[in-house]
């Protein structure tokens, strides 16, 4: 694959657009995974304002509780136990809410199917495997039905059913800014990596660089000797890579500057990069896109005081930087954005933190979200509540796969499709949560 080839590549970016009439859609859609790594304490999120109800949450908080004085209400018509608020430091969270941009999916995490307290303590419940794991947890998030020994995502899963969505571009439709992950890992479709910077290059082999002529066609004879089945398709992986990598930093390059800025931190560098990809999302030709980017630190064991507030005013930041790009390319309508996290934290301080939970809130951003709205149960936040597990781990009354299975389901998959992606949604009474237009 010498220069010869990548200047087939190269001139592939002038044909992408060529079999548009093959797609299966006629508009532009991606979702966009924060994924908040370490289990976050959903419960420091919303907070009860009125007198009494944030009474009883500062007693289970004890030295945690946000200052009442600090809360920011939250103006809503849902059907709420109690009046909720944010904390200050996530205003431009608030903001977004009050303008109809984002929703708050409520007491949310992995489910073999509803259950209760009573059936828990009488042992009759069917229960998620490895519960407060991080490593399982995170992956039962991810992959929406509870099995453990499977390697497929949900995200991944819907690449593999779209096979007739973006025929002429060679991007996958998943893109990970953060790594290796479960959510868009396929059976058949491979997701694809890049950076804050955008696809990384094979320095020496960058055929963009006249000088590196000589050094790919030595090495494309190399690696073409190679007969066996192993270095087969190691050339073909290699190959592939070196392809898509020069494929999207030629895409970038053509995108125009966006006058919305971003904070100078890794996370908003990511969301960035997103919003760049999405710009060049016609050079590219693709109609369908799933986008993962994470923000670790999230495991409040200690210092939660101190490393809490400070997770939640960047991530609350990042929203509204990526919103703004958002609005201004004209695709916010097209966009989603909707958080995960392996679990939530317990309602019980440890001194200096929390410990793992279980079920916890999550937040859906973009135009077409039905915003300014909280949709599903609020816990209750006293202890040994029907709702408590045990030592302040709620259980949850909304499972995670309902969450995804809505999401899909705006992306454009079939009820057939979502079936097939989500073999375990039936158990619920609600296969869409309502919280997309």
């Amino acid at each position: 694959m010498g220069a010869t080839t990548f200047g087939a590549t190269a001139g592939q970016m002038k044909l992408l657009n060529t079999f548009a009439q093959q797609q299966r859609f006629d508009d532009y859609k991606a979702l966009i995974c924060v994924f908040l790594y370490g289990g976050n304490d959903s419960y420091n999120m919303l907070v009860p304002t009125e007198s009494s109800d944030y009474g009883r949450y500062s007693v289970v908080r004890q030295n945690l509780a946000v200052p009442q004085e600090s809360l920011i209400s939250l103006n809503t018509t849902s059907s709420l136990p109690y009046s909720l608020g944010v904390p200050d430091y996530m205003t431009p969270i608030a903001d977004l809410f009050h303008n109809q941009q984002l929703a708050w999916i409520n007491n949310v995490g992995p489910l073999e199917a509803r259950v209760n307290k009573s059936e828990i303590k009488a042992k009759t419940a069917s229960l998620p495997p490895q519960l407060f794991s991080h490593n399982d947890q995170q992956k039962l998030w991810e992959r929406a039905d509870n099995n453990l020994t499977g390697l497929s995502g949900w995200a991944g899963r819907i690449a593999d059913l779209l096979s007739d969505v973006n025929p002429a571009s060679p991007i996958p439709l998943n893109i990970s800014l953060a790594g290796n992950n479960v959510l868009q890992t396929g059976e058949t479709k491979p997701s694809y990596g890049i950076t804050a910077d955008g696809a990384d290059m094979f320095g020496g082999l960058d055929p963009r660089h006249n000088w590196n002529d000589k050094r790919i066609a030595v090495f494309d004879q190399l690696i073409a000797m190679d007969k066996h089945k192993i270095g087969g398709a190691y050339r073909d992986i290699v190959n592939r890579a070196r392809s898509n990598a020069l494929v999207i930093n030629q895409g970038l390059e053509s995108i125009p500057r966006l006058t919305s800025t971003f904070n100078d931190n890794r996370f908003e560098d990511e969301l960035h990069m997103v919003t760049k990809m999405i710009s060049a999302r016609e050079t590219l030709s693709m109609q369908r896109q799933v986008f993962f980017v994470g923000l670790g630190g999230w495991d409040t064991h200690d210092r939660q005081n101190d490393a809490h507030p400070e997770l939640l005013a960047q991530l609350s930041n990042g929203l509204n930087s990526l919103n703004k790009a958002l609005v201004e390319l004209g695709v916010n309508d097209n966009v989603t954005t909707f958080t995960m996290s392996e679990f939530g934290r317990t309602l019980t301080s440890n001194g200096d933190g929390t410990d793992h939970g279980w079920g916890g809130h999550q937040m859906v951003m973009g135009g077409a979200v039905n915003g300014g709205q909280l949709y599903g149960q609020m816990p209750s936040l006293e202890l040994n509540s029907e709702d408590d597990y045990g030592d302040g781990r709620i259980i949850p009354t909304t499972a995670s796969e309902q969450y995804s299975a809505t999401l899909a389901k705006w992306f454009g998959l079939s009820d057939a499709e979502i079936a097939m992606v989500f073999p375990h949604l039936s158990r619920f009474d609600l296969a869409d949560l309502g919280f997309m237009g």
